[in-house]
């Protein structure tokens, strides 16, 4: 009778191991899966604050040119075709 009942104790040591086992491997996959989230999510964060970045330092360049009145007079008379006094605009089709 006894080696009856140390035979259950012991399989239920083991059921109880194998299901501890069972539940630290399940955290443990769950944790390289978030870590793994994280990298990709840090690496896109990486590739937006560098084309923010490059963005920015487009603007700072038109903000400056802006500051500058030939260029200014440059795209107003290129862009909005605005003539100085006795000036006349041809405007030629393109080719394309």
């Amino acid at each position: 009778m006894k080696g009856r009942r140390k035979k259950v104790q012991h399989f239920f040591v083991y059921i109880i191991m194998l299901v501890m086992s069972g539940f630290l491997i399940m955290g443990g996959m769950r944790q390289l899966a978030m870590t793994y989230e994280l990298k990709a999510s840090i690496n896109q964060k990486q590739k937006e604050k560098k084309a923010l970045s490059t963005k920015k330092k487009e603007l700072e360049k038109t903000k400056q040119n802006l500051t500058n009145p030939e260029y200014v007079e440059y795209i107003v008379r290129g862009k909005y075709l605005v003539t100085k006094e006795g000036e006349q605009v041809f405007k030629f089709p393109s080719k394309d």
